[in-house]
């Protein structure tokens, strides 16, 4: 399985179509991150991503789980190791289902007053 990295820096877009590639290809793919700037990256590009394989010929939808991984970590520099939790998204592919799918169409205002 592939693991892909998130960053607070990371393109939502690139992350996405990288979720995604790996779900038509594998059928399931994992992010590794740390931080809560990072995690917000990741489950947007989740959400993106579902877009994406919503749109396909033969629709998809994926399942996430996440796992707290605590890892220590020593630096050079400073004689004690700290702790850091990492995040793990496990990401599968999941069964489309359209009352539960993600629109991509916004409805224009005349047809979400009827």
């Amino acid at each position: 399985m592939t693991t892909l990295k998130a960053s607070g820096n990371t393109q939502i877009q690139k992350l996405a179509g990288a979720i995604a590639g790996n779900i038509r290809q594998e059928g399931a793919v994992q992010i590794s991150l740390v931080g809560a700037s990072a995690l917000n990256q990741a489950i947007k590009a989740c959400i993106v991503a579902r877009r994406f394989l919503k749109d396909d010929e033969n629709p998809s939808d994926i399942s996430i789980q996440p796992e707290f991984l605590m890892q220590n970590f020593s630096e050079p520099a400073a004689p004690e190791a700290r702790e850091v939790t990492t995040i793990m998204l496990h990401i599968k592919k999941a069964e489309f289902d359209p009352a539960n799918a993600v629109s991509s169409d916004v409805p224009k205002h005349e047809e979400a007053a009827e």
